[in-house]
């Protein structure tokens, strides 16, 4: 995305002035011409000069006399890519990688109102005792992934959740104390666990995928026979499926930590 010379080098100023709009985009409230060059290290007559060109089209507005916020052709530009940053396109990258380091299905799954739909799956080995498909659903409190998604709700939605779709459903062998202990383990903990959730002898584990406002949007889980995911490797499942959520995660935007 930097511009740069014949050489390779990045032009320094546009480097600059992108600086500037991320401190812009970061901030909350509008920002002095001080406050920016002091925060970037920059000369305030060169401050000032990039404030003033960005400000000329409309990616900085002056709410008020030297104070400085995100303009709206900030906000066309990202609206326009956010269009296109379809959550699958800019996951997949890094679901193969998972695949390629793990040899286990990889999955990835979207909220859409009391369901997890599967929008992406990777078949690694022994993937027909998979049942789950591309398109397919599954409840917000069955396996791995959906849980995640329930985890990551608002309280108040997750206690409609637990009111309404869940009160609703038979659920063998699962009970709602019991639910309600797992989503705080994944609050705690940062990842779901699942196993003979969804099929018999299969195990899974899921972390989140994150977009540019921090939200999380879809769950990326790691499904296998339980044998090939004992608990003794978990910590090294963990970091390559932490990994991979982190780089979905950049893909989207996301520039928060673990």
């Amino acid at each position: 995305m930097t511009d740069r010379t014949a050489g390779g080098e990045p032009v320094r100023v546009l480097v600059k002035a992108m600086a500037v709009l991320d401190l812009l985009a970061e901030s909350n409230e509008q920002m002095s011409l001080g406050d920016i060059a002091a925060r970037l290290d920059l000369n305030k007559s060169t401050c000032h000069r990039i404030l003033s060109t960005l400000a000329s089209e409309d990616f900085v507005e002056r709410p008020s006399a030297g104070t400085y916020r995100l303009g709206v052709g900030a906000f066309r530009i990202g609206s326009a890519m956010a269009r296109r940053m379809g959550v699958r396109e800019r996951a997949l990258p890094a679901m193969q990688d998972l695949y390629r380091a793990t040899g286990e299905t990889v999955f990835l799954l979207v909220p859409h109102g009391d369901e997890a739909v599967c929008v992406e799956r990777l078949d690694g080995r022994y993937a027909a005792t998979h049942t789950l498909r591309v398109g397919g659903v599954l409840p917000l409190h069955l396996g791995a992934g959906p849980r995640l998604l329930l985890a990551s709700l608002p309280a108040e939605q997750r206690e409609a959740y637990f009111a309404g779709p869940f009160a609703r459903r038979v659920v063998p062998g699962l009970r709602e104390d019991a639910l309600r202990a797992q989503v705080d383990r994944i609050l705690e903990d940062g990842y779901a666990f699942s196993e003979d959730d969804v099929e018999t002898g299969v195990s899974a584990l899921s972390a989140a995928v994150r977009d540019h406002t921090g939200s999380v949007v879809a769950a990326l889980s790691l499904s296998g026979l339980s044998a090939h995911l004992p608990s003794e490797e978990r910590p090294d499942q963990l970091r390559v499926l932490f990994d991979a959520a982190r780089s979905a995660s950049r893909a989207l935007g996301y520039r928060g930590g673990p």
